[in-house]
């Protein structure tokens, strides 16, 4: 009878520490809430994805392919880049046809006077912007930092999308669009506020 128990109590110690282990990972949530849509929606995507996290590679694979799925499907939202700031890292003049369009690339850029715990400064954004009319880029100039009203011509590849895990933060890199720029709303930043006060 004492060895029927002892056999059973052990089975039943190995069983409760088989599950133990089954658990899953807790996902560090961000609580910062932005007000800006992309920043927005890429926290609430993070804190539902435990994938990202696992030290698994076959799971990191599989969530790195839906968190690609999940970014190129939100270029299509039209408040993709709505108070998404970007600078101006490239401009030209390019001739199509007879017609003489303006075209400027637009990136992310780190500000240190950004809040820590936002996520602006690990993102990584390229818009190749097409002006269709002169005017529309007026006020344009090389390194000034702008919020666009653009309209998306071709969505991005999905293999531009990535996630790198760094120690001082993750890299969250959202891709190339080519897209046609409206409009430019040029960005004050807090230091010429302060400048001209």
């Amino acid at each position: 009878m004492k060895c029927k128990f002892s056999i059973l109590f052990i089975a039943l110690f190995t069983i409760l520490l088989g599950c133990k282990g089954k658990q899953k990972p807790k996902i560090e949530q961000i609580k910062y809430q932005s007000k800006i849509f992309l920043e927005n929606r890429l926290i609430e995507y993070l804190n539902k994805s435990e994938g990202l996290q696992s030290p698994d590679s076959l799971k990191f694979v599989k969530a790195l392919d839906s968190f690609q799925r999940h970014v190129k499907g939100l270029s299509n939202n039209v408040d993709f880049l709505t108070e998404f700031p970007l600078q101006a890292t490239n401009i030209r003049d390019t001739l199509i046809g007879e017609k003489l369009f303006k075209m400027a690339t637009f990136e992310t850029y780190t500000d240190p006077l950004r809040p820590k715990e936002s996520l602006l400064n690990r993102m990584k954004l390229k818009v190749n912007g097409i002006f269709q009319f002169i005017d529309e880029s007026q006020g344009l100039v090389l390194g000034g930092k702008y919020y666009l009203i653009s309209m998306l011509y071709k969505q991005g590849k999905r293999a531009d999308v990535n996630y790198y895990k760094k120690a001082g933060g993750n890299i969250y890199v959202l891709g190339v669009y080519p897209m046609q720029v409206k409009e430019l709303r040029r960005i004050v930043s807090k230091e010429q506020i302060a400048s001209l006060k």
